[in-house]
């Protein structure tokens, strides 16, 4: 399948303002940082993480050379910076109602829906974090499996108040999480990072098999809740 084109990118990064300006060394050197780590995702949909290249990471970001010398070592630094900064982003909008009220089925499709749709929101971040990151390289899946084991820990909050014995065990909590995150990246590679929110019902489904519930969670999902409704 083709990479997305250029033209397909975010919009331009924003540039310094030529000539003096009031912006003092550091605010300088951070702002092109931003810049530098926020052309990462549409650079690598469009290259790949194997063909990206300094150069096309200054370009896109339209930053100097020298500049990204000064913030990262290399380009799997800059990825890797990129890629953690990606996924705390997801966290902080999938972690918030797995603390909410309500059952583990109303926390679970809550975060599910919300994180769906921010990643459909933007496919290139979507492609970085879950396509590109576990085959960069040692260290950079190593980051990634670490992030899958956080991400499993969301379900432990959803699950408060269940029985010990409904609970899968901790470890289980991170597959459910690369289980999750395989069928996200199988839709991207597929070209359908924009319909991922369509895969609420059977992502909802699939982690809650691993909870004793006693409700399927086709039956209580936002989505089917919706679609009930409409019917009715």
């Amino acid at each position: 399948m083709a990479r997305a084109s250029a033209s397909s990118k975010s919009a331009a990064p924003r540039r310094l303002p030529r000539g003096r300006h009031a912006l003092a060394p550091d605010d300088v050197l951070r702002d092109q940082r931003e810049r530098l780590i926020g052309a990462v995702p549409g650079v690598v949909a469009a290259r790949g993480y194997g063909a990206m290249s300094v150069a096309d990471i200054v370009k896109a970001a339209a930053v100097s050379r020298n500049a990204f010398y000064e913030n990262f070592a290399d380009k799997e630094e800059c990825f890797a910076v990129a890629h953690d900064v990606g996924h705390e982003r997801l966290f902080a909008i999938v972690s918030q109602p797995c603390e909410a009220g309500g059952t583990i089925e109303d926390r679970v499709g809550a975060s599910l829906t919300a994180g769906l749709a921010a990643l459909a929101g933007e496919p290139e971040l979507a492609r970085m974090i879950f396509v590109e990151a576990p085959a960069a390289g040692e260290k950079i899946a190593l980051r990634y499996h670490e992030w899958l084991r956080r991400y499993g820990t969301l379900l432990r909050a959803a699950a408060d108040g269940l029985p010990p014995e409904a609970r899968p065990e901790p470890e289980i909590e991170s597959v459910i999480a690369g289980g999750i995150a395989s069928r996200i990246a199988g839709e991207i590679l597929e070209g359908r990072a924009r319909g991922l929110p369509e895969l609420i019902v059977p992502v909802q489904e699939y982690a809650l098999a691993f909870y004793a519930t006693g409700e399927p969670a086709a039956k209580t999902s936002p989505v089917a809740r919706s679609q009930r409704r409409t019917a009715a």
